[in-house]
C-alpha cells in the first residue's frame, strides 16, 4: 500500500513538472525575426568622355567585415569591431558592394559602360576596390575605407589610392540608421575616386617615373595631374 501511494506522487511531481514547464515555454517572449537590408548609392549624373566598356574586376573585404551581418565599431586603440546580431546584409558585403556600385554607375553614367568582369571581358579598364572599412558605430559614424585601383588593358597600373567617406548616425540610432549613414559614407567616398565623376579618356603619351617612357593610345587623366602616378607630357 505504501509503495503504491510513493508511486502515484511520484507520477504527479513529473506530471505538475511538466505542466508547469510547458506553461513557461508558452509565456516567454517569442524571437525577433531577423532583419535584412540591401545597400545603394547616390552619385550624381557623370559623363567619362568615352563610350569604351568599365568592368569592377572583384571588391576584396576580409576578417569579420567580409560576411553578411551588419558590423559595429566596438571601441578603438585598437580599432574592435563586432557583429550586429539579428541584422545582416541580404548578400555578403562583397557581392553587396559589387551591385550596388555597378548599379550606382550605370545609372549616373551618361556615356562609359560598366558592369562586371563576369559580363565584360574585353573591357579595355577595370577596377579593383579592396575595402579595410565597412562598419557604422552607433551614436556616432559610419565610415568606409578603400583602395581603388584601376589599369588598363595595354597598361600599367594608371592609378592606385586609399579614399574614405563617413556620414553621422544620431544618437540611440537604429540599424536600419545605421545602413543608411553607411550608404552616405559610401557616395561620399566613391564621388572623390578620380574615375568616378574627374576622369576623362584622352589621346595623351605618359611618361612613367622610374621606367621607360609608355605611349598608350588612351590613358585615364585626372582633372588634377598630381593624381597620376607620372608626368603627362
Amino acid at each position: 500500500m505504501t509503495r503504491l501511494s510513493l508511486h502515484a506522487i511520484h507520477h504527479r511531481f513529473v506530471f505538475f513538472g511538466l505542466v508547469l514547464l510547458l506553461a513557461a515555454c508558452s509565456a516567454a517572449t517569442p524571437r525577433t525575426p531577423d532583419t535584412y537590408y540591401d545597400f545603394s548609392l547616390a552619385l550624381l549624373p557623370l559623363a567619362f568622355g568615352t563610350t569604351d566598356s568599365i568592368a569592377l574586376q572583384r571588391v576584396d573585404i576580409r576578417g569579420v567585415q567580409s560576411g553578411r551581418a551588419l558590423v559595429v565599431i566596438a571601441g578603438e586603440t585598437p580599432r574592435r569591431f563586432q557583429e550586429l546580431r539579428g541584422h545582416y546584409w541580404h548578400v555578403a558585403a562583397p557581392t553587396l558592394i559589387e551591385r550596388a556600385f555597378i548599379d550606382a554607375m550605370r545609372d549616373a553614367s551618361s556615356d562609359a559602360r560598366f558592369a562586371s568582369a563576369d559580363m565584360a571581358k574585353d573591357a579595355p579598364y577595370r577596377i579593383t576596390l579592396s575595402v579595410t572599412e565597412f562598419a557604422f558605430q552607433p551614436g556616432e559614424t559610419a565610415s568606409i575605407r578603400f583602395d581603388a585601383v584601376v589599369t588598363h588593358k595595354k597598361q600599367r597600373t594608371i592609378l592606385s589610392e586609399g579614399y574614405w567617406g563617413s556620414a553621422p548616425v544620431g544618437a540611440g540610432a537604429s540599424a536600419s540608421a545605421g545602413v543608411t549613414a553607411l550608404s552616405e559614407a559610401a557616395s561620399i567616398a566613391f564621388s572623390l575616386v578620380p574615375l568616378i565623376g574627374h576622369f576623362r579618356i584622352h589621346k595623351r603619351r605618359i611618361a612613367v617615373i622610374g621606367a621607360q617612357p609608355k605611349r598608350p593610345k588612351n590613358v585615364i587623366r585626372a582633372a588634377s595631374d598630381s593624381e597620376m602616378p607620372g608626368v603627362l607630357l
